[in-house]
């Protein structure tokens, strides 16, 4: 294999592909990268064994072939390099790397040892826009389970239904939901890992240039992600997705209308000092006032007064600030319609003029 290839192009392709190496993998043929040529093309893949990236490049093939070698070392390796041209000439088992004066020869192991990749065979292909699905995930993904103690949870619910696809995700704390109009021919009923979709958003957002997004099921039990020359694919989750429709509230009897960036600027501050009190914040509506405090006898007291414009009974309710901080990072709108039902039921969050996604929270128990 003999390849030559632009430094900055090499570089980039190796920090998408990196991020997904595991620092202690159970096969520790996962810590590579494998570098192969396919039809006079570069593609680079790296695996954790859940999620597999595969990069295109753009380069010269001189000599078709493969070979894996250490993907964090290649990674300093080539980031330490000049801008120019990078030959990567496989000799031996091993890389040897070249560039304006820079030689480095890395220990390699074979390609046939690298786990296989499945095909993308695009008979049963979905193609639609890229910033549809982009916004669909980004305003739910959040909201996964990240302890790999509830499996189910760590991933993200995208279900057909009426002639929506719904995207939804919840820890057991929070949900959030949202549904967009996505044409294909089959239903769609999946439970995609929140880390591949995670590596979808920085991936999309990485590939400006590609304006659709496509979405391929390779083979039983997997999904595959194509966005401009990079494909991701990985293992759908099995079983029972709770039925998140149950704990969506159908009522309330208040409801504000909140500028999401003093929303914003008020849950900041009260986090301060709830951070020693489990991240405890208090909403407190009366008279036409909404309030946001926190109180850890230890470190101090903190209140602030939000502007609100507000209708019904008002009351008191508290959330953990952590999650409110997690849905306005990731809340879109300069406006926001909180919805509540006394203290003891789910908080609702809202665009006021987009019926299409909610996040729920549920509250915390205080003392009165």
């Amino acid at each position: 294999m003999i390849i030559n290839i632009l430094q900055e192009n090499l570089l980039a392709a190796l920090s998408r592909v990196g991020r997904i190496v595991p620092i202690k993998p159970q096969l520790p043929i996962v810590q590579n990268v494998l570098i192969s040529t396919e039809e006079k093309r570069t593609k680079l893949v790296a695996t954790s064994l859940e999620i597999t990236e595969s990069v295109w490049v753009g380069s010269k093939v001189e000599k078709e072939g493969g070979v894996c070698v250490p993907a964090r070392l290649l990674l300093e390796f080539v980031s330490s390099l000049p801008k120019g041209t990078v030959q990567l000439t496989e000799k031996d088992g091993s890389l040897l790397v070249v560039c304006s004066g820079f030689r480095a020869l890395i220990p390699g192991v074979p390609a046939k040892e690298f786990p296989p990749v499945p095909a993308l065979e695009r008979k049963h292909e979905i193609v639609t826009e890229k910033s549809g699905i982009l916004d669909a995930i980004e305003r739910v993904v959040f909201s996964a389970a990240t302890d790999e103690g509830r499996p189910l949870l760590t991933g993200v619910r995208v279900i057909q239904k009426e002639g929506e696809t719904v995207f939804a995700a919840t820890d057991g704390y929070r949900l959030s939901v949202k549904r967009i109009s996505l044409k294909t021919k089959e239903a769609l009923d999946l439970l995609i890992p929140g880390r591949a979709l995670s590596e979808v958003i920085k991936t999309c957002l990485e590939e400006k240039d590609a304006k659709e997004i496509s979405l391929i099921k390779p083979a039983e039990g997997q999904i595959a992600f194509i966005v401009g020359e990079t494909e991701i694919q990985t293992r759908l989750i099995d079983g029972d997705y709770p039925n998140f429709e149950k704990i969506i509230p159908t009522k309330h009897n208040t409801r504000l209308l909140i500028e999401k960036e003093a929303l914003l600027r008020a849950v900041k501050s009260a986090a301060i000092f709830a951070r020693d009190s489990a991240n405890i914040i208090k909403f407190h509506i009366e008279n036409q006032t909404f309030t946001i405090s926190a109180n850890t006898p230890q470190v101090g007291e903190d209140e602030i007064d939000v502007e609100a414009k507000i209708d019904g009974e008002g009351g008191d309710i508290a959330f953990n600030s952590r999650f409110l901080l997690d849905f306005l990072a990731n809340y879109k709108e300069d406006e926001l319609l909180f919805e509540m039902t006394g203290s003891l039921n789910s908080g609702v969050f809202r665009p006021p003029k987009d019926d299409s996604y909610l996040h729920i929270i549920m509250p915390v128990r205080v003392q009165a």
